[in-house]
């Protein structure tokens, strides 16, 4: 695969915080984190911290006993390191060479860090730094496609593998654990999925339950696993046994709606316009109530991320853009559809994995 650029990133932030007339970011363990120094880290009590500067090259801070790994996860040799009986948060200050006005902070940062950073820091403005990371965050390089485009590409062929699988008697949770597992088989990365039959359909998000599958059921299966740690999130809706014909009038709804959608998602169209190009199709068909919930969301290391297709976004898409088109028609006590797809927006928009979805005939 492609290699990813981490010392480009960093570049491009520190162009940004120039811009802003930002002297520091400060980014703990988190998405954010790993999207700008390579390791995925969780938090703890101890400090460790991510530093952007507009005067300095980059650098890192973490308790030396951690060096060493710190040194094998990231792409630093040189660590400022602090022991266990000092204040981190002095050793960070005392690290820092120039005159700081202007500090932001990852915007998942604790309350904690930085009520202790602003103690070291009291005369520093401190900002939110998410418009900076998360704008870049959303529009992906060459690298990142090929990484999105492998974990559609997995989940598919994982979900069809399990779909073979399927008969009457097994239970949503039962037929959730053979999706993940199939999924895991193909990326060797953890996945997730939320299986839902029949009626349990009709409520987006729902939890998977006890309940079996008949001899004819709607079968929902919305999930998705990584390819170096990018997402996928597709749902697949189909019919197991004798279709009906309601079930066929609705899919052919929220299928044109799907594919209106893909059409409005192009470089330069306001967010908002994308839903509501799905969303009028919908309507038009007469079951606009049953659409209830946005059209889509960004993905990429996260399953949920910007940009949000959504009402009121009136934030325009770019080319590197990837979301998610994912109109619905959810009748209660009868049945729910969804049909999902991950959509790369480009000079052609184009979703990144195609396959048959009409598995009843």
């Amino acid at each position: 695969m492609k290699q990813l650029d981490f010392g480009r990133r960093q570049s491009i932030i520190v162009e940004d915080m120039n811009e802003s007339e930002i002297d520091l970011f400060l980014i703990t363990p988190s998405i954010d984190f790993g999207y700008l120094f390579k390791a995925f880290m969780s938090m703890s009590e101890r400090l460790i911290c991510g530093i952007l500067s507009i005067h300095d090259d980059a650098q890192i801070i973490a308790p030396s006993f951690e060096k060493e790994n710190i040194q094998n996860r990231t792409p630093f040799d040189d660590v400022i390191t602090w022991n266990e009986e000092e204040d981190p948060f002095a050793v960070l200050k005392e690290s820092i060479n120039n005159n700081v006005k202007k500090i932001a902070l990852e915007p998942t940062m604790s309350f904690e860090i930085y009520t202790k950073l602003k103690k070291q820091f009291p005369e520093t403005e401190f900002v939110d730094g998410s418009s900076i990371i998360r704008k870049q965050r959303s529009i992906k390089t060459e690298a990142e496609i090929e990484r999105l485009e492998k974990a559609g590409k997995y989940t598919v062929e994982g979900m069809m593998n399990a779909l073979e699988l399927l008969k009457p008697g097994l239970s949503e949770l039962e037929v959730l654990k053979l999706v993940q597992k199939e999924m895991t088989i193909q990326s060797g990365e953890p996945s997730w999925a939320l299986v839902q039959f029949d009626e349990n359909s009709a409520v987006p998000h729902g939890p998977p339950s006890t309940r079996k599958m008949k001899e004819n059921s709607v079968v929902l299966i919305d999930a998705g696993t990584m390819c170096d740690n990018y997402f996928a999130d597709i749902t697949l809706t189909t019919f197991y046994g004798n279709v009906t014909d309601e079930f066929l009038k609705v899919y052919e709804i929220v299928q044109e709606a799907n594919d209106t959608a893909l059409d409005a998602s192009k470089v330069g169209v306001p967010c908002e316009e994308v839903d509501f190009a799905a969303r009028k199709v919908i309507d038009e068909a007469g079951y606009g109530k049953y659409f209830t919930h946005r059209l889509g969301h960004g993905l990429g290391l996260e399953v949920h991320e910007e940009p949000y297709m959504v009402k009121g976004n009136k934030r325009k898409l770019v080319k590197g853009n990837v979301h998610t088109d994912e109109p619905g028609i959810y009748m209660p006590d009868k049945f729910g559809i969804r049909i999902e797809d991950d959509i790369l927006v480009g000079d052609k928009t184009k979703r990144l994995v195609t396959f048959d979805r009409h598995l009843w005939k």
